[in-house]
């Protein structure tokens, strides 16, 4: 009889997964040296992103990692090349982050696809001048509720059909939206909206974009690692 030796370490347990991670059109764990500007996409599909003005990785703050993305609010954004993972159509979609905030006293973006030319074909999810979390687009405007300075927030957008949530901390904060937009514009900024500014000022941590998921439809307990790769 043949006997068979099996190396225990062959089989080690692999790390977390991500059952939806082929659905990712964008993710930035925000990790690298500070003050790189090399900001990279751990996507199925990475794609190339570019750091404007003074956005940079920074080791001041993080969730995870050690580093973040860091804003300084005077002109510093992140563009990601265009790419139909940002147009959802009119399909489920998951947005989601922590975001830590240096400046609540104006209006600033997080995340964008809207510009100058399209209205209900873009969105933005941002912070207004009073502290409250949105999603826009030039249809309708869901706020949320008050945020706080600098503390870590998970914030998450979510679409299942035509059910439009928010959710900060794992928590719906506002009712459910009827959401019937067809989203078509492939272009990506973070920071800001690019033809009009709104900078934010703060650090980014795990920003992950899923197209074709709602990942979110109820509360939740954020996670407490950073997204998986696979």
């Amino acid at each position: 009889m043949s006997i068979i030796y099996i190396n225990p370490y062959q089989f080690a347990a692999a790390g977390p997964t991500d059952p939806d991670f082929a659905n990712v059109s964008l993710l930035l764990h925000g990790d690298g040296t500070n003050g790189s500007t090399t900001i990279v996409d751990s996507s199925p599909s990475p794609k190339t992103v570019t750091a404007v003005g003074d956005a940079q990785i920074s080791t001041a703050q993080s969730k995870f990692g050690g580093s973040s993305i860091a804003f300084d609010g005077t002109g510093d954004y992140i563009t990601a090349a265009n790419d139909i993972g940002f147009a959802f159509g009119t399909g489920d979609f998951t947005v989601e982050m922590f975001a830590y905030f240096g400046d609540l006293s104006n209006f600033s973006t997080l995340v964008s696809t809207r510009d100058a030319n399209n209205s209900t074909t873009g969105w933005t999810i941002g912070v207004d001048a009073s502290e409250r979390p949105y999603f826009y687009t030039n249809g309708f405007n869901i706020l949320g509720t008050s945020l706080s300075l600098n503390t870590w927030h998970h914030l998450a957008v979510t679409k299942s059909g035509t059910d439009l949530r928010l959710f900060v901390n794992g928590s719906q904060i506002v009712a459910t939206v009827s959401d019937t937009n067809d989203y078509t514009n492939q272009t990506l900024a973070i920071g800001a909206v690019v033809t009009s500014g709104q900078n934010f000022t703060g650090y980014i941590d795990e920003l992950r974009i899923t197209k074709g998921v709602a990942r979110y439809t109820a509360n939740f307990t954020p996670p407490t690692a950073p997204f998986p790769d696979a």
